[in-house]
């Protein structure tokens, strides 16, 4: 029973070291978060957030910083939130559908999202888009708006991150 006893405190330590170590690993002082006037946590990584409850936007299998090539599918997700098309413009609490800047800024809440560049909409409820970067560096803001495209003032409703597109190798 003894020996019983240390491996299950083994594996219960194990399993406790690996449970914590994604929040080591996340946030810390080495964090390079590009500012462009954003306060420190605009710039979250897509999927580390755990489900509180509070209703958030991000990218799906995208991280801040990512290197990605030019040609990419973009998909994004909620959670705690529905995703509906805009319909008749009615405004239904808790709903909503995406909108990304790309190479722009997210928008303060209760602002307009601009029917022109750097916005893209997806007031039809989709949730992905195919889409062609420059090679370099990229800003991707993914913003949730409602039945009138208007940001709304939930903190997780949008997700701002850093691309680096990478450059094509040259064929011959």
């Amino acid at each position: 029973m003894l020996l019983d006893l240390a491996k299950n405190r083994h594996t219960l330590t194990l399993v406790a070291a690996l449970l914590l170590l994604p929040l080591g690993a996340c946030g810390g002082a080495g964090d390079d978060h590009a500012d462009h006037g954003h306060m420190e946590g605009d710039m979250d990584h897509a999927e580390e957030v755990a489900d509180d409850g509070a209703p958030r936007v991000y990218f799906v299998g995208l991280e801040n910083h990512a290197t990605i090539p030019s040609l990419i599918n973009l998909q994004f997700a909620a959670e705690n939130f529905i995703i509906e098309p805009v319909g008749d413009g009615a405004i239904n609490e808790g709903a909503g559908h995406y909108h990304i800047a790309i190479d722009g800024e997210c928008l303060e809440p209760g602002i307009v999202i601009p029917t022109a560049d750097p916005w893209i909409h997806f007031g039809d409820g989709s949730d992905s888009i195919e889409i062609e970067l420059s090679p370099g560096e990229h800003y991707l803001c993914l913003q949730i708006g409602d039945g009138e495209h208007r940001t709304l003032d939930e903190p997780g409703l949008s997700q701002y991150i850093m691309v680096h597109v990478e450059e094509e190798a040259a064929t011959e």
